[in-house]
């Protein structure tokens, strides 16, 4: 069974992240998040965000974390955001 993390966006509605084979989470700035897929090398998910810091991606690890630890039948692990961080939006990104 698959599973996912849910991030709740202010303009897009719920993301849906797909775990798959892994992910990375990386901090590029305040406003943008990465969301690199294991099981590609070609995309990854844009997060626009408002006051994104590390609190934030140590969050998405403890989500990653928590849905590898849980059965099969938990396939959405939400993603908690910390006091003063907003996601707007997301996209999928081709690295060209």
């Amino acid at each position: 069974m698959a599973k996912y993390l849910s991030i709740t966006t202010t303009n897009d509605g719920v993301l849906y992240a797909p775990i798959g084979a892994g992910m990375m989470a990386e901090l590029t700035s305040a406003t943008a998040v990465r969301l690199y897929l294991g099981n590609t090398v070609t995309h990854h998910i844009a997060l626009t965000c408002t006051g994104a810091n590390q609190a934030f991606i140590d969050n998405i690890n403890s989500a990653l974390r928590t849905a590898a630890e849980t059965s099969w039948t938990n396939a959405i692990v939400p993603v908690s955001l910390p006091s003063g961080v907003v996601a707007t939006d997301y996209a999928m990104t081709v690295f060209s």
